[in-house]
C-alpha cells in the first residue's frame, strides 16, 4: 500500500480530500511503533511541485517593517546558488512557550514559532513549510499539527491577525506587489517535547525556497537531493528541568543558509 507522508495528508486535507480508510489505519500502526532515534530518522520530506492549490490568507502590513521583536531574515542569493531560484522573505520572533490541553496527553508544556512570510518574488509561490528541531543530543522533531494550540498563541501574539498552523499552511502565496505594503501570512510551526539534556538546539526551514543540490552516490551512501533551508541557532540556558523561555535565546549569528 501506499505510504502517506504527513505534508501529503495535509495536501490531501487542503484541497478537500477524504483519506482513504487504509491510510488512516496505517497512520494509527505508525504511532504506535516505537519511534526510531535521530541517527535513524530519515530526512524531510521532498517539497512537493507546483501544483493548483488553495491562494492563502494574506495580512497588509507595512513594507520593510520589522516589527516588535521580529528578526528579519536576509534572502539575498548565496554563493551556492543558482541564479534563477527564487527565496520567500521570513521574519520570525524567538521560541517560546505555553501550556496547553493536548487531547490524549493532558497538560503539555509547547514550544512554539511565530513567523510572517513575504511573497517577493514576482509570481505566486506553492508554500509547504518544513520545520525541524535537531538538538546537540542528536535528537529531532518535526512539528506538529495542534489546532487548540494555534487558537492560545494567536490570543497571546495578535488576536487581530490570522494565525495559520502546519496543515492550513499548505497552499499558494501571492506575490506582494503594492507601494509601502506587504501581504503577509502568519503562521506558527509548534512541538511538544524537547529534550532537557539539551544545550543548543537549531530550526530547519525548509519551503522558503526551490533551491536544491543533487548529491551523487559513493560507496558509503546514496545519492540524495538536499534543499535550499534556514538554519535557526538556539542555546539554553538556566536549568534546564524547569525550562522558561527567556532562557532560549538566539546564537549570534541568529541563523545561516544551508542545504538540508
Amino acid at each position: 500500500m501506499p505510504d502517506w507522508s504527513r505534508r501529503e495528508w495535509a495536501l490531501s486535507v487542503a484541497a478537500g480530500l477524504t483519506l482513504p480508510s487504509w491510510a488512516i489505519a496505517q497512520d494509527t500502526q505508525k504511532k504506535a511503533a516505537i519511534l526510531p532515534t535521530a541517527k535513524e530518522l530519515p530526512g524531510p520530506e521532498p517539497i512537493p511541485p507546483a501544483v493548483l492549490s488553495k491562494p492563502l490568507p494574506t495580512i497588509a502590513v507595512r513594507a520593510g517593517s520589522p516589527s516588535f521583536n521580529f528578526q528579519m531574515v536576509d534572502t539575498s542569493l548565496q554563493p551556492a546558488d543558482r541564479k534563477s531560484l527564487w527565496v520567500l522573505d521570513l521574519a520570525f520572533k524567538p521560541l517560546r512557550m505555553r501550556t496547553v490541553e493536548i487531547p490524549g496527553k493532558g497538560r503539555k508544556t509547547i514550544y512554539y514559532m511565530y513567523y510572517r512570510v513575504v511573497n517577493r518574488t514576482g509570481e505566486p509561490r506553492l508554500f509547504v513549510p518544513q520545520f525541524s528541531i535537531q538538538t546537540n543530543t542528536n535528537k529531532r522533531y518535526d512539528d506538529i499539527p495542534l489546532p487548540q494550540a494555534v487558537r492560545l498563541i494567536q490570543a497571546r501574539e495578535d488576536p487581530s491577525t490570522q494565525l495559520l498552523g502546519s496543515v492550513d499552511l499548505v497552499g499558494m502565496i501571492p506575490p506582494s506587489k503594492k507601494d509601502g505594503v506587504d501581504d503577509a501570512v502568519f503562521g506558527v510551526a509548534i512541538w511538544d517535547n524537547l529534550d532537557v539534556k539539551a544545550s543548543r538546539f537549531s530550526i530547519y526551514v525548509r519551503g522558503l525556497s526551490d533551491g536544491y543540490k543533487e548529491i551523487k552516490a559513493t560507496a558509503t551512501s546514496p545519492a540524495k537531493k538536499t534543499y535550499k533551508s534556514l538554519q535557526i541557532d538556539f542555546q539554553i540556558y538556566g536549568d534546564h528541568i524547569e525550562l522558561h523561555e527567556d532562557e532560549i535565546r538566539l546564537m549570534d549569528p541568529a541563523y545561516n543558509w544551508v542545504y538540508w
